[in-house]
Protein backbone atom coordinates (compact mmCIF):
# COMPACT_ATOMS: atom_id res chain seq x y z
CA UNK A 1 0.00 0.00 0.00
CA UNK A 2 1.46 3.02 -0.97
CA UNK A 3 0.58 6.74 0.06
CA UNK A 4 0.96 10.38 -2.23
CA UNK A 5 -0.69 12.86 -0.69
CA UNK A 6 -2.40 13.67 -3.78
CA UNK A 7 -2.88 10.46 -6.33
CA UNK A 8 -5.28 8.01 -7.24
CA UNK A 9 -4.02 4.91 -5.12
CA UNK A 10 -0.52 5.56 -3.63
CA UNK A 11 1.19 3.33 -1.66
CA UNK A 12 2.58 4.89 1.00
CA UNK A 13 -1.26 4.86 2.51
CA UNK A 14 -2.36 8.39 1.00
CA UNK A 15 -5.20 7.57 -0.87
CA UNK A 16 -7.33 8.12 -4.35
CA UNK A 17 -7.14 11.59 -6.21
CA UNK A 18 -3.99 13.02 -4.74
CA UNK A 19 -1.21 14.19 -6.02
CA UNK A 20 2.32 13.10 -3.73
CA UNK A 21 3.82 15.79 -1.51
CA UNK A 22 6.08 13.52 0.19
CA UNK A 23 8.49 12.65 -2.13
CA UNK A 24 7.85 14.13 -5.55
CA UNK A 25 6.20 16.35 -6.54
CA UNK A 26 3.14 16.16 -9.09
CA UNK A 27 -0.32 13.73 -9.19
CA UNK A 28 0.34 9.68 -10.53
CA UNK A 29 -1.28 7.64 -12.28
CA UNK A 30 -3.40 5.09 -10.58
CA UNK A 31 -0.78 2.44 -11.16
CA UNK A 32 1.51 4.62 -9.64
CA UNK A 33 -0.83 5.22 -6.68
CA UNK A 34 -0.97 1.84 -5.14
CA UNK A 35 2.31 2.01 -3.24
CA UNK A 36 2.72 3.83 -0.44
CA UNK A 37 -0.07 3.91 2.30
CA UNK A 38 1.87 6.69 3.39
CA UNK A 39 5.42 5.69 3.43
CA UNK A 40 8.06 7.55 1.94
CA UNK A 41 10.86 6.49 3.30
CA UNK A 42 11.02 6.00 4.43
CA UNK A 43 11.09 5.10 5.04
CA UNK A 44 10.95 8.31 5.76
CA UNK A 45 8.80 8.28 4.72
CA UNK A 46 6.99 4.15 3.54
CA UNK A 47 5.90 3.26 0.76
CA UNK A 48 3.30 0.77 -0.99
CA UNK A 49 -0.28 0.62 -1.00
CA UNK A 50 -2.13 -2.40 1.30
CA UNK A 51 -2.93 -5.82 0.44
CA UNK A 52 -5.41 -8.38 1.61
CA UNK A 53 -3.64 -11.19 3.57
CA UNK A 54 -5.82 -14.41 3.44
CA UNK A 55 -8.81 -13.68 4.06
CA UNK A 56 -10.54 -10.07 2.94
CA UNK A 57 -11.40 -9.28 6.79
CA UNK A 58 -12.55 -5.49 6.08
CA UNK A 59 -15.96 -4.83 7.14
CA UNK A 60 -18.30 -1.93 7.43
CA UNK A 61 -18.60 -0.04 11.12
CA UNK A 62 -21.98 -1.28 11.04
CA UNK A 63 -21.22 -5.15 10.43
CA UNK A 64 -18.13 -5.37 12.57
CA UNK A 65 -19.44 -7.61 15.62
CA UNK A 66 -16.78 -5.68 18.10
CA UNK A 67 -18.19 -3.19 19.79
CA UNK A 68 -15.44 -1.28 21.10
CA UNK A 69 -13.93 -1.29 17.85
CA UNK A 70 -17.00 0.18 16.37
CA UNK A 71 -17.30 3.13 19.16
CA UNK A 72 -13.60 3.79 17.96
CA UNK A 73 -14.64 4.30 14.39
CA UNK A 74 -17.60 6.24 15.34
CA UNK A 75 -15.79 8.74 17.89
CA UNK A 76 -12.24 8.35 17.24
CA UNK A 77 -11.72 7.88 13.48
CA UNK A 78 -11.26 11.13 10.78
CA UNK A 79 -11.06 11.03 7.31
CA UNK A 80 -8.34 13.16 5.80
CA UNK A 81 -9.77 15.56 2.87
CA UNK A 82 -9.51 18.52 0.55
CA UNK A 83 -12.10 20.89 0.56
CA UNK A 84 -12.54 20.18 -3.11
CA UNK A 85 -13.77 16.47 -1.73
CA UNK A 86 -16.82 16.97 -0.35
CA UNK A 87 -19.76 19.52 -1.06
CA UNK A 88 -21.00 21.85 2.02
CA UNK A 89 -23.46 23.72 0.45
CA UNK A 90 -26.15 22.19 2.37
CA UNK A 91 -24.41 22.37 6.29
CA UNK A 92 -26.59 19.90 7.38
CA UNK A 93 -25.83 17.47 4.63
CA UNK A 94 -22.11 17.15 3.58
CA UNK A 95 -22.06 15.01 0.20
CA UNK A 96 -18.73 13.62 -1.55
CA UNK A 97 -18.76 13.99 -5.39
CA UNK A 98 -16.13 12.43 -6.12
CA UNK A 99 -15.75 8.72 -8.28
CA UNK A 100 -16.60 5.50 -6.72
CA UNK A 101 -14.07 3.12 -5.60
CA UNK A 102 -15.11 1.07 -9.07
CA UNK A 103 -14.56 3.52 -11.13
CA UNK A 104 -11.41 5.55 -9.87
CA UNK A 105 -9.34 2.06 -9.67
CA UNK A 106 -11.31 0.22 -12.63
CA UNK A 107 -12.18 -2.60 -10.07
CA UNK A 108 -13.80 -5.67 -11.73
CA UNK A 109 -17.40 -5.87 -10.67
CA UNK A 110 -16.65 -8.94 -8.44
CA UNK A 111 -14.59 -6.61 -5.73
CA UNK A 112 -16.11 -5.66 -2.20
CA UNK A 113 -16.95 -1.85 -1.94
CA UNK A 114 -17.05 -0.47 -5.62
CA UNK A 115 -20.02 1.78 -5.17
CA UNK A 116 -18.16 3.60 -1.95
CA UNK A 117 -17.37 7.48 -2.75
CA UNK A 118 -13.45 7.75 -2.28
CA UNK A 119 -13.10 11.25 -0.90
CA UNK A 120 -10.74 10.33 1.72
CA UNK A 121 -6.22 10.93 0.87
CA UNK A 122 -5.48 9.72 4.62
CA UNK A 123 -6.73 8.72 7.47
CA UNK A 124 -6.34 9.88 11.51
CA UNK A 125 -7.13 9.12 15.56
CA UNK A 126 -8.57 11.41 17.68
CA UNK A 127 -6.21 11.51 20.53
CA UNK A 128 -6.41 14.33 22.43
CA UNK A 129 -9.77 17.06 22.79
CA UNK A 130 -8.02 18.98 19.27
CA UNK A 131 -5.23 16.87 18.04
CA UNK A 132 -5.06 14.28 15.40
CA UNK A 133 -2.57 11.41 14.69
CA UNK A 134 -1.57 10.30 11.66
CA UNK A 135 1.21 9.76 9.08
CA UNK A 136 3.93 12.21 8.65
CA UNK A 137 3.94 11.66 4.98
CA UNK A 138 -0.11 12.44 4.77
CA UNK A 139 0.67 16.27 5.77
CA UNK A 140 4.00 17.56 4.91
CA UNK A 141 3.91 21.25 5.37
CA UNK A 142 1.99 24.15 6.68
CA UNK A 143 0.32 24.26 3.34
CA UNK A 144 -0.55 20.95 3.54
CA UNK A 145 -2.03 21.62 6.81
CA UNK A 146 -4.08 24.89 5.97
CA UNK A 147 -5.70 22.57 2.95
CA UNK A 148 -6.36 20.04 5.09
CA UNK A 149 -9.64 18.84 6.76
CA UNK A 150 -10.59 16.38 8.93
CA UNK A 151 -14.22 14.62 8.72
CA UNK A 152 -15.84 12.38 11.31
CA UNK A 153 -18.74 10.30 10.68
CA UNK A 154 -17.60 8.93 7.32
CA UNK A 155 -18.69 5.63 7.48
CA UNK A 156 -22.12 3.34 7.15
CA UNK A 157 -24.48 2.68 9.73
CA UNK A 158 -26.08 0.13 7.77
CA UNK A 159 -25.73 -1.22 4.43
CA UNK A 160 -26.45 1.21 1.35
CA UNK A 161 -26.45 4.39 3.47
CA UNK A 162 -24.02 6.88 4.73
CA UNK A 163 -24.32 8.31 8.58
CA UNK A 164 -25.10 12.10 7.41
CA UNK A 165 -22.17 14.11 8.01
CA UNK A 166 -22.66 18.13 8.60
CA UNK A 167 -20.64 20.93 8.79
CA UNK A 168 -19.97 20.54 12.63
CA UNK A 169 -18.34 17.22 12.17
CA UNK A 170 -15.61 18.90 9.83
CA UNK A 171 -12.65 20.32 11.46
CA UNK A 172 -9.62 22.45 9.98
CA UNK A 173 -5.79 21.84 10.45
CA UNK A 174 -4.39 24.86 12.11
CA UNK A 175 -0.82 23.68 13.03
CA UNK A 176 1.59 20.71 12.86
CA UNK A 177 2.67 20.02 16.47
CA UNK A 178 5.16 17.19 16.03
CA UNK A 179 6.19 15.48 12.40
CA UNK A 180 8.82 12.94 11.68
CA UNK A 181 9.32 11.15 8.26
CA UNK A 182 13.01 10.25 8.25
CA UNK A 183 15.51 8.14 9.69
CA UNK A 184 16.56 9.65 12.66
CA UNK A 185 18.74 7.52 15.16
CA UNK A 186 18.80 4.78 13.52
CA UNK A 187 14.56 4.66 13.74
CA UNK A 188 12.42 4.67 10.33
CA UNK A 189 9.96 7.14 11.47
CA UNK A 190 6.67 8.64 10.16
CA UNK A 191 3.84 10.33 11.96
CA UNK A 192 2.46 13.72 12.50
CA UNK A 193 0.60 15.32 15.34
CA UNK A 194 -2.16 17.80 14.59
CA UNK A 195 -3.83 20.49 16.14
CA UNK A 196 -7.84 20.82 14.90
CA UNK A 197 -9.09 24.51 14.54
CA UNK A 198 -11.44 24.00 18.08
CA UNK A 199 -11.85 20.89 19.98
CA UNK A 200 -13.38 18.09 18.96
CA UNK A 201 -14.32 17.22 22.53
CA UNK A 202 -17.41 16.44 23.94
CA UNK A 203 -19.26 15.40 20.94
CA UNK A 204 -15.85 13.18 19.73
CA UNK A 205 -13.70 11.21 22.26
CA UNK A 206 -10.73 10.47 21.98
CA UNK A 207 -9.15 7.18 21.54
CA UNK A 208 -6.55 5.88 24.32
CA UNK A 209 -2.62 5.91 23.52
CA UNK A 210 -0.48 2.84 23.87
CA UNK A 211 1.39 4.33 26.23
CA UNK A 212 4.60 1.78 26.73
CA UNK A 213 7.81 2.21 24.66
CA UNK A 214 8.01 -2.02 24.25
CA UNK A 215 7.48 -3.87 21.10
CA UNK A 216 3.97 -5.79 20.81
CA UNK A 217 4.20 -9.21 20.56
CA UNK A 218 4.88 -11.43 17.20
CA UNK A 219 1.63 -13.22 16.46
CA UNK A 220 -0.71 -10.64 18.34
CA UNK A 221 -3.87 -9.38 16.95
CA UNK A 222 -4.08 -5.55 16.18
CA UNK A 223 -7.00 -3.85 14.29
CA UNK A 224 -7.04 -1.12 11.82
CA UNK A 225 -9.71 1.63 11.57
CA UNK A 226 -9.65 4.40 8.52
CA UNK A 227 -10.36 4.74 4.91
CA UNK A 228 -8.30 2.80 2.68
CA UNK A 229 -8.31 3.49 -0.86
CA UNK A 230 -10.53 6.70 0.20
CA UNK A 231 -13.67 5.06 0.79
CA UNK A 232 -15.94 5.14 4.07
CA UNK A 233 -14.28 3.64 7.43
CA UNK A 234 -13.75 0.19 7.52
CA UNK A 235 -12.27 -1.96 10.16
CA UNK A 236 -9.88 -5.00 9.92
CA UNK A 237 -9.31 -6.83 13.12
CA UNK A 238 -7.68 -9.90 11.72
CA UNK A 239 -4.31 -8.62 11.40
CA UNK A 240 -1.49 -10.10 13.37
CA UNK A 241 2.50 -9.00 14.33
CA UNK A 242 4.75 -10.50 12.14
CA UNK A 243 7.85 -8.29 12.97
CA UNK A 244 7.88 -6.46 16.08
CA UNK A 245 11.46 -4.94 15.29
CA UNK A 246 12.41 -4.99 19.03
CA UNK A 247 16.02 -3.82 18.36
CA UNK A 248 14.43 -0.60 17.17
CA UNK A 249 10.71 0.31 18.48
CA UNK A 250 10.84 2.62 15.23
CA UNK A 251 7.79 0.22 13.23
CA UNK A 252 6.45 -3.17 13.34
CA UNK A 253 5.30 -5.20 10.42
CA UNK A 254 1.63 -6.92 10.53
CA UNK A 255 -1.06 -8.69 8.23
CA UNK A 256 -3.69 -5.66 8.08
CA UNK A 257 -6.37 -5.43 4.96
CA UNK A 258 -5.27 -2.00 4.40
CA UNK A 259 -4.94 0.54 0.85
CA UNK A 260 -3.62 3.45 -0.01
CA UNK A 261 -5.87 6.20 1.87
CA UNK A 262 -5.25 4.01 4.79
CA UNK A 263 -1.96 5.93 5.62
CA UNK A 264 -2.44 7.73 9.24
CA UNK A 265 -4.91 5.42 10.31
CA UNK A 266 -4.81 3.75 13.74
CA UNK A 267 -3.54 0.50 14.81
CA UNK A 268 -5.08 -1.29 17.48
CA UNK A 269 -4.26 -3.60 20.08
CA UNK A 270 -7.31 -5.76 20.44
CA UNK A 271 -6.27 -7.13 23.69
CA UNK A 272 -6.56 -3.32 25.03
CA UNK A 273 -7.90 -1.25 22.67
CA UNK A 274 -5.17 1.35 22.48
CA UNK A 275 -3.53 2.55 19.41
CA UNK A 276 -0.23 1.05 19.54
CA UNK A 277 0.43 2.44 16.02
CA UNK A 278 0.64 4.68 12.60
CA UNK A 279 -0.24 2.65 9.42
CA UNK A 280 2.24 3.95 6.77
CA UNK A 281 3.81 1.15 4.35
CA UNK A 282 2.68 -1.56 2.70
CA UNK A 283 2.42 -4.22 -0.51
CA UNK A 284 0.59 -3.05 -3.88
CA UNK A 285 -3.16 -2.82 -3.60
CA UNK A 286 -4.76 -3.77 -6.71
CA UNK A 287 -3.47 -5.87 -9.59
CA UNK A 288 -4.72 -5.82 -13.27
CA UNK A 289 -7.14 -9.21 -13.94
CA UNK A 290 -7.67 -9.23 -17.55
CA UNK A 291 -9.27 -5.82 -18.41
CA UNK A 292 -10.45 -4.42 -14.76
CA UNK A 293 -8.37 -4.72 -11.97
CA UNK A 294 -8.92 -6.76 -8.40
CA UNK A 295 -7.54 -6.97 -4.59
CA UNK A 296 -3.81 -7.81 -4.31
CA UNK A 297 -4.05 -11.40 -2.06
CA UNK A 298 -1.30 -12.41 -0.52
CA UNK A 299 -0.95 -15.86 1.84
CA UNK A 300 -0.90 -14.77 5.36
CA UNK A 301 2.72 -15.60 5.21
CA UNK A 302 3.46 -14.22 2.12
CA UNK A 303 4.66 -10.54 0.55
CA UNK A 304 6.28 -8.03 2.70
CA UNK A 305 3.38 -7.23 5.16
CA UNK A 306 2.56 -3.69 6.09
CA UNK A 307 4.74 -1.16 8.17
CA UNK A 308 3.27 0.46 11.35
CA UNK A 309 5.17 2.97 13.33
CA UNK A 310 5.13 2.79 16.93
CA UNK A 311 3.04 5.37 18.48
CA UNK A 312 5.59 6.45 20.88
CA UNK A 313 8.01 8.39 19.27
CA UNK A 314 4.98 10.54 18.43
CA UNK A 315 3.83 11.16 21.39
CA UNK A 316 7.47 11.58 22.80
CA UNK A 317 7.86 14.54 20.26
CA UNK A 318 4.84 15.77 21.03
CA UNK A 319 5.10 16.01 24.60
CA UNK A 320 8.56 17.20 24.23
CA UNK A 321 7.66 19.81 21.43
CA UNK A 322 4.68 21.46 23.62
CA UNK A 323 6.64 20.68 26.95
CA UNK A 324 4.09 17.90 28.21
CA UNK A 325 1.01 20.34 26.90
CA UNK A 326 -1.55 17.15 27.37
CA UNK A 327 -2.45 15.71 30.66
CA UNK A 328 -4.39 13.09 29.06
CA UNK A 329 -1.22 11.87 26.57
CA UNK A 330 1.93 13.10 28.50
CA UNK A 331 1.28 12.49 32.17
CA UNK A 332 1.22 8.51 31.78
CA UNK A 333 4.15 8.90 29.61
CA UNK A 334 7.21 6.79 30.76
CA UNK A 335 10.74 8.57 30.39
CA UNK A 336 12.55 7.31 27.34
CA UNK A 337 15.69 5.45 28.14
CA UNK A 338 18.83 7.08 28.45
CA UNK A 339 20.63 7.62 25.34
CA UNK A 340 23.88 5.72 24.57
CA UNK A 341 27.00 7.29 25.58
CA UNK A 342 28.75 8.36 22.44
CA UNK A 343 31.44 6.18 20.94
CA UNK A 344 34.51 6.74 21.71
CA UNK A 345 35.51 7.31 18.12
CA UNK A 346 33.51 10.69 18.27
CA UNK A 347 33.13 14.26 19.05
CA UNK A 348 30.24 16.57 19.65
CA UNK A 349 29.60 19.78 18.67
CA UNK A 350 27.31 22.57 18.08
CA UNK A 351 27.93 25.87 15.48
CA UNK A 352 26.30 28.64 13.86
CA UNK A 353 27.11 30.75 11.02
CA UNK A 354 29.55 28.45 9.72
CA UNK A 355 29.22 29.36 5.72
CA UNK A 356 28.27 26.05 5.16
CA UNK A 357 31.28 24.63 7.58
CA UNK A 358 34.31 27.08 6.06
CA UNK A 359 34.23 29.21 9.46
CA UNK A 360 33.75 28.65 12.89
CA UNK A 361 33.73 25.00 12.33
CA UNK A 362 34.18 22.86 15.21
CA UNK A 363 36.92 20.69 14.36
CA UNK A 364 38.65 17.49 15.50
CA UNK A 365 42.59 16.54 14.03
CA UNK A 366 43.03 12.64 13.69
CA UNK A 367 46.33 10.26 12.17
CA UNK A 368 45.27 7.79 9.66
CA UNK A 369 47.99 4.89 7.67
CA UNK A 370 48.12 4.86 4.12
CA UNK A 371 45.16 2.64 3.13
CA UNK A 372 42.93 3.54 5.62
CA UNK A 373 39.11 3.92 4.82
CA UNK A 374 37.76 6.23 7.11
CA UNK A 375 33.96 6.77 7.12
CA UNK A 376 33.09 10.03 8.71
CA UNK A 377 29.21 11.37 9.29
CA UNK A 378 26.25 12.76 11.80
CA UNK A 379 24.41 10.20 10.02
CA UNK A 380 25.79 6.76 8.60
CA UNK A 381 28.41 5.46 11.27
CA UNK A 382 26.68 4.13 14.36
CA UNK A 383 26.43 6.38 17.38
CA UNK A 384 26.36 9.75 15.08
CA UNK A 385 23.84 12.08 15.63
CA UNK A 386 22.36 15.55 13.68
CA UNK A 387 19.93 18.32 14.98
CA UNK A 388 19.67 20.60 12.23
CA UNK A 389 21.32 20.53 8.48
CA UNK A 390 25.06 19.81 9.68
CA UNK A 391 27.62 20.45 7.00
CA UNK A 392 31.54 18.18 7.05
CA UNK A 393 34.44 18.68 5.61
CA UNK A 394 37.45 16.73 5.84
CA UNK A 395 40.93 18.82 4.91
CA UNK A 396 44.50 16.69 4.85
CA UNK A 397 47.37 17.67 6.52
CA UNK A 398 48.28 20.94 4.24
CA UNK A 399 45.19 22.36 4.79
CA UNK A 400 43.84 20.91 0.91
CA UNK A 401 40.15 20.01 1.43
CA UNK A 402 39.64 16.27 -0.23
CA UNK A 403 36.17 15.34 1.08
CA UNK A 404 33.23 16.93 2.21
CA UNK A 405 29.37 16.18 2.40
CA UNK A 406 25.95 18.09 2.89
CA UNK A 407 22.89 16.15 2.98
CA UNK A 408 22.89 12.15 3.23
CA UNK A 409 21.51 9.09 4.71
CA UNK A 410 17.99 10.73 3.41
CA UNK A 411 17.85 13.70 5.30
CA UNK A 412 20.08 16.43 6.49
CA UNK A 413 23.21 14.63 8.07
CA UNK A 414 26.49 14.45 6.35
CA UNK A 415 28.36 11.22 5.54
CA UNK A 416 31.44 10.46 3.40
CA UNK A 417 33.79 7.87 2.55
CA UNK A 418 37.43 8.64 2.25
CA UNK A 419 40.55 5.98 1.34
CA UNK A 420 43.83 7.56 2.91
CA UNK A 421 46.59 7.79 -0.03
CA UNK A 422 49.19 8.40 2.04
CA UNK A 423 49.73 8.51 5.82
CA UNK A 424 49.36 11.58 7.69
CA UNK A 425 47.07 13.96 9.71
CA UNK A 426 43.78 15.11 8.65
CA UNK A 427 41.05 17.28 10.03
CA UNK A 428 37.30 17.06 10.50
CA UNK A 429 35.39 20.10 10.45
CA UNK A 430 32.28 20.49 11.62
CA UNK A 431 29.45 22.98 10.94
CA UNK A 432 26.12 23.88 9.19
CA UNK A 433 24.57 24.65 6.15
CA UNK A 434 24.42 27.93 4.74
CA UNK A 435 24.42 30.63 8.19
CA UNK A 436 21.97 27.97 10.14
CA UNK A 437 22.81 26.79 13.24
CA UNK A 438 23.47 22.88 14.11
CA UNK A 439 24.78 20.73 16.41
CA UNK A 440 25.31 16.56 16.76
CA UNK A 441 27.55 13.96 17.34
CA UNK A 442 30.38 13.46 14.59
CA UNK A 443 31.57 9.62 14.24
CA UNK A 444 34.24 8.27 12.42
CA UNK A 445 35.19 4.89 11.52
CA UNK A 446 38.62 3.50 10.31
CA UNK A 447 38.56 0.03 8.30
CA UNK A 448 42.62 -0.73 7.68
CA UNK A 449 43.69 -1.33 4.15
CA UNK A 450 46.56 -1.41 2.51
CA UNK A 451 48.62 1.21 1.45
CA UNK A 452 47.73 2.32 -2.10
CA UNK A 453 44.42 1.89 -1.75
CA UNK A 454 42.38 -0.58 0.59
CA UNK A 455 39.46 -1.90 -2.26
CA UNK A 456 37.33 -0.04 -5.50
CA UNK A 457 34.47 1.35 -6.38
CA UNK A 458 32.47 2.92 -8.86
CA UNK A 459 29.00 3.93 -10.34
CA UNK A 460 26.71 4.16 -12.90
CA UNK A 461 23.88 6.61 -14.10
CA UNK A 462 20.64 5.32 -14.61
CA UNK A 463 17.13 5.94 -15.52
CA UNK A 464 14.20 3.47 -15.49
CA UNK A 465 10.50 3.01 -15.60
CA UNK A 466 7.50 -0.06 -15.61
CA UNK A 467 10.49 -2.39 -13.64
CA UNK A 468 8.23 -3.96 -12.01
CA UNK A 469 10.38 -3.32 -8.44
CA UNK A 470 13.53 -3.93 -10.47
CA UNK A 471 12.72 -7.42 -12.14
CA UNK A 472 12.27 -6.13 -15.66
CA UNK A 473 13.43 -3.50 -18.01
CA UNK A 474 16.73 -2.68 -15.00
CA UNK A 475 19.49 -1.13 -15.73
CA UNK A 476 22.57 -3.50 -14.76
CA UNK A 477 26.24 -3.73 -13.95
CA UNK A 478 28.30 -6.15 -13.70
CA UNK A 479 31.00 -6.59 -10.61
CA UNK A 480 34.15 -8.81 -10.02
CA UNK A 481 33.64 -10.07 -6.42
CA UNK A 482 36.01 -12.36 -4.30
CA UNK A 483 35.00 -14.65 -1.57
CA UNK A 484 35.06 -12.47 1.68
CA UNK A 485 35.05 -8.88 0.19
CA UNK A 486 32.16 -6.71 1.24
CA UNK A 487 30.06 -4.29 -1.26
CA UNK A 488 28.37 -1.86 -0.51
CA UNK A 489 25.99 -0.04 -3.18
CA UNK A 490 22.98 2.43 -2.98
CA UNK A 491 20.97 5.48 -4.92
CA UNK A 492 22.10 6.96 -1.07
CA UNK A 493 25.08 6.14 1.76
CA UNK A 494 27.59 5.48 -0.35
CA UNK A 495 29.64 8.86 -1.79
CA UNK A 496 28.43 9.69 -4.95
CA UNK A 497 25.14 7.62 -5.11
CA UNK A 498 21.92 9.95 -5.56
CA UNK A 499 18.47 9.29 -6.72
CA UNK A 500 15.20 11.00 -8.20
CA UNK A 501 11.77 8.96 -6.96
CA UNK A 502 11.75 5.51 -5.60
CA UNK A 503 14.60 3.52 -6.46
CA UNK A 504 14.42 -0.18 -6.29
CA UNK A 505 18.47 -2.37 -6.56
CA UNK A 506 18.75 -6.00 -6.78
CA UNK A 507 22.27 -8.09 -6.48
CA UNK A 508 22.78 -11.30 -8.28
CA UNK A 509 25.22 -13.73 -8.84
CA UNK A 510 27.04 -15.64 -9.87
CA UNK A 511 27.38 -15.46 -13.56
CA UNK A 512 25.24 -12.72 -13.67
CA UNK A 513 22.18 -15.40 -14.27
CA UNK A 514 22.51 -16.77 -10.97
CA UNK A 515 20.05 -16.15 -8.01
CA UNK A 516 19.25 -13.12 -6.28
CA UNK A 517 21.70 -12.32 -3.16
CA UNK A 518 20.71 -9.04 -1.60
CA UNK A 519 17.81 -6.48 -2.14
CA UNK A 520 16.53 -2.90 -0.86
CA UNK A 521 14.15 -1.14 -1.71
CA UNK A 522 13.44 1.59 0.57
CA UNK A 523 16.76 2.39 2.95
CA UNK A 524 17.07 6.22 2.65
CA UNK A 525 13.46 7.22 2.83
CA UNK A 526 12.57 6.39 -1.21
CA UNK A 527 16.39 5.59 -2.03
CA UNK A 528 17.67 2.53 -1.66
CA UNK A 529 21.52 1.12 -0.07
CA UNK A 530 22.28 -2.62 0.84
CA UNK A 531 25.43 -4.86 1.33
CA UNK A 532 26.70 -8.29 0.78
CA UNK A 533 29.35 -9.98 2.04
CA UNK A 534 30.85 -12.97 -0.51
CA UNK A 535 30.58 -16.56 0.90
CA UNK A 536 33.74 -18.31 1.19
CA UNK A 537 33.65 -20.42 -2.61
CA UNK A 538 31.19 -17.64 -3.68
CA UNK A 539 33.62 -15.36 -5.75
CA UNK A 540 32.98 -14.26 -9.28
CA UNK A 541 30.90 -12.15 -11.46
CA UNK A 542 27.92 -10.45 -9.74
CA UNK A 543 24.88 -8.25 -11.39
CA UNK A 544 23.82 -5.00 -9.96
CA UNK A 545 20.40 -4.35 -11.37
CA UNK A 546 18.82 -0.82 -10.44
CA UNK A 547 15.03 -0.05 -11.33
CA UNK A 548 11.78 1.80 -9.55
CA UNK A 549 9.45 0.52 -7.09
CA UNK A 550 6.57 -0.90 -8.84
CA UNK A 551 5.55 0.62 -12.15
CA UNK A 552 6.99 3.72 -11.14
CA UNK A 553 9.89 6.08 -12.51
CA UNK A 554 13.19 6.50 -11.61
CA UNK A 555 16.78 7.74 -11.89
CA UNK A 556 20.04 8.41 -10.05
CA UNK A 557 23.60 7.01 -9.73
CA UNK A 558 24.64 3.62 -8.21
CA UNK A 559 27.34 4.25 -6.76
CA UNK A 560 29.25 0.63 -4.94
CA UNK A 561 32.49 0.09 -3.07
CA UNK A 562 34.23 -2.75 -2.80
CA UNK A 563 36.31 -4.02 0.77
Amino acid sequence: MRHPRFGLAARPLVGALLCTLTLAAGCKPVDELEETKGEQFTDLGEKRSEVVYGTDNRQDVYAHADATLRLRAQQATVALMNPADFNATNPNNVTFPGSTLGAAYNLCTTERFRDDPTGAFCSGTLIDDDLVLTAGHCVTSATDCTNTRFVFNYYRPAAGTLQPVTTADIFSCTSIVARQQAVVNGQNLDYAVLRLDRPATPRFTPAPVRMANTALMVGQNVAVIGSGSGIPFKIDSGGTVRDARSSTLDYFVATTDTFGGNSGSGVYETSGYTVAGILVRGETDYVTSGSCRVVNVCSETGCRGEDITYVYPAVAAFCTATNNGSTRLCAGLPPPPPPPPPPANSYAYTATNTNSAQQNTVNKTLTFAAGDVVEVGTCGVEGATVDGDSFLRFNNGAGTEVASNDDSCGGRGSYFKYTVPAAGSFTIRGGCYSSGSCGGTVVWKVTPGTPGGGGSSGSFAFSASNTNSAQQNTVNKDVTLAAGQVIKLGTCTVTGASGTGDTYLRLYGVGTSGPQVASNDDSCGTLSYLTYTVPAGAGGTYQIRAGCYSSNSCSGTVAYTIQ
